[in-house]
């Protein structure tokens, strides 16, 4: 084999992971999906003892901080409309007047859980995604609920009138959720790399 210079190089080491609940997260970047009536919001934990979190690991593994969608779209309004009253209820005389460039570099707050996902190579996998905005507030005072982990059910055996008999179909548990992160192999998407005083 080729010879390796190994002094410089850090061994790898487990790190920590967020557990599910609420957290006082801080908005880094917005962007408007106007086809899809979406925006795509870009976070991280500014307070407690995980604060900064995400942003170390986009600086140690080159990841990019995770996101959620809200989704503005008839249907969805009055979801929408709670994550922008949570954020105006957590930031001081601030209105949202439909301008989502305002939202950056305002606090929220956010539950996350814990949900199954099959990655590109066949293996189950568990990340973290956003349930529900909150208020600051509500989430200092322990008020809101932490969904169970939803779970990818097993593969299913159904019958097939066809001639070339059944057909196995994987079903899920999942459920519409406005909040439903952006896909992605690494774990977070991109975003812009801004400094924010939170």
């Amino acid at each position: 084999m080729k010879k390796l210079n190994l002094d410089k190089v850090q061994e790898f080491t487990p790190f920590e992971k967020v557990e599910a609940g609420g957290y006082i997260c801080g908005i880094y970047a917005v962007e408007d999906v106007p086809e899809k009536e979406y925006l795509k919001i870009s976070y991280d934990i500014v307070e407690g003892e995980k604060k900064g979190f995400y942003s170390k690991l986009k600086k140690e593994k080159g990841w990019e901080l995770p996101k959620f969608i809200a989704s503005y779209k008839e249907t969805a309004l009055p979801f929408f409309k709670g994550t922008i009253t949570s954020v105006e209820k957590s930031n001081k005389g601030f209105k949202f007047d439909s301008d989502e460039t305002k939202l950056v570099g305002k606090k929220i707050g956010l539950v996350l859980f814990e949900k199954e996902r099959i990655n590109n190579k066949g293996k189950k996998v568990v990340d973290m995604r956003v349930d529900k905005a909150h208020s600051v507030d509500a989430i200092k005072s322990g008020d809101f609920e932490i969904p169970e982990r939803e779970v990818i059910a097993d593969v299913v055996e159904t019958k097939s009138a066809s001639p070339f008999g059944s057909k196995a179909k994987v079903e899920t548990k999942a459920e519409v959720n406005f909040f439903e992160e952006s896909a992605g192999e690494t774990p977070f998407d991109t975003t812009d790399d801004t400094d924010f005083p939170f």
